[in-house]
């Protein structure tokens, strides 16, 4: 089997190796496995490029649950929002908010359109509380513009919530900077790890001004007893341990080659696809991208067709895509254990896949 999904990615065996050696999970309620998380815990803050001050939430859930997680714990009813939907996972923080009662704007890029300033025209003159966003929209491929969107938060005195489940440590990343005040993120994307651990940086104004002044009912996703409790490097509640080790091992490697080698590295295998895929009968869409993946348009609407014919028969696994472009297109991932010498093995099976099926 060899994965070039976005998540489960092909994980680095340096990582493989250490989910062989946990023989047995160890007891987590002790001062090394508080130790651990407390290292994770600064590397962590060190990639996302924000301060000490800023506090994490470590969740056994996933992607979803960290969205749903982060929206509940840091505005109500009275709140109004600002949603960037772009495709599958913009819907999902819409959903999210018409599932709590949370008023919302929506500002819609259709597919093949670059967001830029002009989508933000409509909504200059109404007042906001925050801007939720998918920084990287995996449905489609494109990394927005972080930019143009802090910069509009920050004229406005909006708070700043970014789902970055599929482009953080993957594409450049700066918290700080850009006035982000809660960054998801999620273990088996770009930390290359095992599903079942997602994180939540929150800005100490966040913290301050939101977490700790609201009041929901919910036991399990209640963010003030995660903050708590890490006051001594533990969560709450049982978490992923096997996980949790995977990602110290990950983000201390990425620490040991350097973070801006990791993401050249991607950066490089990413384009080298790009241009190998040329020679295929397919295209790729103009809109800004994200290293962690690659939309390739079929011109013929056999793209599921390629996804399982590749799965089935050559035991290689890309992402299909649903909705409208489920005939016409697939998304390559660029993250875990890839080079562009897998590159120029997928492009041959594509090309092997393509013309069976053109010949039946």
């Amino acid at each position: 089997m060899r994965l070039f999904t976005v998540g489960p990615v092909e994980m680095f065996d340096e990582i493989k190796k250490v989910r062989a050696d946990e023989n047995s999970v160890p007891y987590f309620r002790t001062q090394e496995f508080s130790d651990l998380m407390l290292d994770t815990d600064g590397l962590l803050k060190k990639f996302a490029k924000t301060s000490v001050s800023s506090q994490t939430i470590y969740l056994t859930a996933s992607g979803t649950a960290a969205m749903e997680a982060a929206i509940q714990n840091c505005f109500t009813d009275s709140d109004k929002l600002l949603v960037i939907n772009g495709g599958t996972f913009g819907q999902r923080f819409v959903d999210i908010c018409e599932i709590h009662n949370i008023p919302h704007d929506v500002i819609s890029v259709p597919y093949g359109e670059t967001l830029s300033e002009r989508h933000f025209v409509p909504f200059q003159n109404e007042k906001y509380t925050a801007l939720l966003v998918n920084i990287d929209e995996t449905s489609t491929g494109q990394l927005y513009d972080i930019g143009l969107i802090s910069d509009f938060c920050k004229s406005r005195g909006m708070y700043l919530i970014v789902d970055a489940i599929s482009s953080f440590l993957c594409d450049q990343f700066d918290m700080d900077k850009y006035g982000i005040d809660a960054m998801i993120a999620s273990s088996q994307k770009g930390a290359c790890i095992s599903p079942g651990l997602s994180m939540v940086i929150l800005s100490e104004r966040l913290v301050q001004e939101r977490v700790l002044t609201n009041h929901f009912a919910s036991l399990y996703f209640n963010f003030k007893s995660y903050i708590e409790n890490f006051k001594r490097g533990q969560t709450p509640f049982t978490p992923a341990v096997g996980i949790c080790i995977e990602l110290n091992a990950a983000l201390h490697m990425i620490d040991r080659i350097g973070l801006d080698n990791h993401l050249k590295h991607i950066a490089d295998v990413a384009a080298d696809f790009r241009k190998k895929a040329e020679d295929l009968p397919v295209h790729i869409p103009d809109f800004p991208l994200s290293n962690a993946i690659t939309p390739i348009i079929f011109d013929e609407p056999i793209a599921f067709k390629v996804f399982e014919l590749l799965k089935n028969k050559y035991g290689i696994f890309v992402n299909p895509t649903g909705g409208a472009l489920h005939e016409k297109a697939l998304r390559i991932a660029h993250i875990g254990q890839t080079d562009v010498d897998d590159n120029t093995m997928l492009i041959s099976y594509l090309k092997k896949a393509i013309e069976e099926i053109r010949e039946v």
